[in-house]
């Protein structure tokens, strides 16, 4: 599943997505799409007898979601899909200005088993300079917040 949202563009991204500040208005309507295409595709797997052995949800950044529109989008997942048998359910958190306590709770009731924390790099002049608005330090704290709340 692909949430096309970003804090800001990197300047080495060549994936579908926009800069949240530049699109906000485009969340909503999306999230709604993305509900009818939830429902279309859970009743093709049911009417074909699949079982989903795994789960991703990419971006841009999903993690740019408010805790609110992950709980609902996870949610609405697992109404419609039989996750029970699901082996990996991953959720992209790459940018760790967009991490919160909050936002990992709402991961970790929804069923997700791997949270993916990817901060490019380690240098802070180079995060600067790609567009990441964040620090090698947020990393480091984020990932200890996501393993201390499992």
């Amino acid at each position: 599943m692909g949430i096309p949202f970003c804090p800001t563009r990197c300047a080495y991204c060549s994936f579908v997505s926009n800069s949240v500040e530049k699109s906000f208005h485009l969340v909503e309507p999306y999230l709604e799409a993305l509900d009818r295409e939830i429902d279309s595709a859970a009743g093709m797997v049911k009417e074909l007898g699949l079982r989903v052995k795994s789960f991703y949800m990419g971006g841009g950044t999903p993690t740019t979601l408010t805790a609110e529109q992950m709980d609902r989008l996870l949610g609405r997942l697992s109404e419609q899909f039989d996750l029970s048998g699901v082996l990996e359910h991953t959720v992209e958190a790459g940018r760790p200005d967009t991490i919160t306590e909050e936002k990992l709770r709402v991961l970790r009731r929804n069923g997700v088993t791997r949270v993916s924390i990817n901060p490019q790099t380690m240098n802070d002049e180079t995060l600067r300079r790609i567009g990441r608005d964040h620090t090698s330090a947020q990393t480091e704290s984020t990932f200890l917040l996501a393993r201390e709340l499992g």
